[in-house]
């Protein structure tokens, strides 16, 4: 009887393992993100960068200014300028993981958006709506034509739209809206 309960207590032990080990290798896999070419680790895309971090920044940003949230445009500024340092210093390792980006100049097409950042800064330390309305396009200029440069026009960021359409409102999604 103690023999049973023996070999039960080490085969549900055996299984608890198996299935922390499974666990453990489920929960670092990372779908959606490149491995680096040098085997350093996690290199997120470019896109998911974008996407996951920058726009809903951008989204933000245009937010808490038209609410006159001054601190928090600052905070938004911050966090759109630590993405940008984030990909600056990925840049070379995604340059060599995807061959759609080897010829595209990323890190020098970032300075537009860089300059576009300090003029934000100087319209919400004043708390001058109407200079941030304008330092704010232009920052959304800078990204289309960031996305025009790099190839990829279709990507049209725009204002976000005053009623929302979802967890994107800023971009433009109707076919044709990109230059020729």
């Amino acid at each position: 009887m103690q023999s049973t309960i023996k070999r039960a207590l080490v085969l549900m032990s055996l299984l608890g393992l198996a299935g922390t080990a499974g666990l453990l290798i489920t929960f670092n896999a990372t779908p959606g993100h490149a491995q680096e070419p040098n085997g350093k680790g996690y290199l997120p895309h470019l896109s998911n960068l974008m996407n996951e971090a920058m726009q809903v920044h951008h989204i933000k940003l245009w937010l808490a200014g038209h609410a006159s949230n001054w601190e928090l445009a600052a905070y938004e500024v911050k966090k759109i300028r630590e993405t940008i340092v984030e990909v600056k210093e990925a840049i070379v390792d995604i340059q060599n993981a995807s061959p759609q980006w080897h010829r595209v100049p990323v890190g020098e097409m970032l300075q537009s958006v860089d300059s576009n950042l300090d003029s934000l800064d100087q319209a919400i330390k004043a708390k001058n709506g109407a200079k941030f309305a304008a330092a704010y396009q232009g920052l959304t200029a800078a990204c289309d034509a960031c996305h025009t440069r790099a190839g990829e026009p279709q990507i049209k960021i725009i204002e976000p739209l005053p009623n929302g359409s979802g967890a994107f409102s800023d971009q433009d999604f109707a076919a044709g809206n990109s230059p020729q």
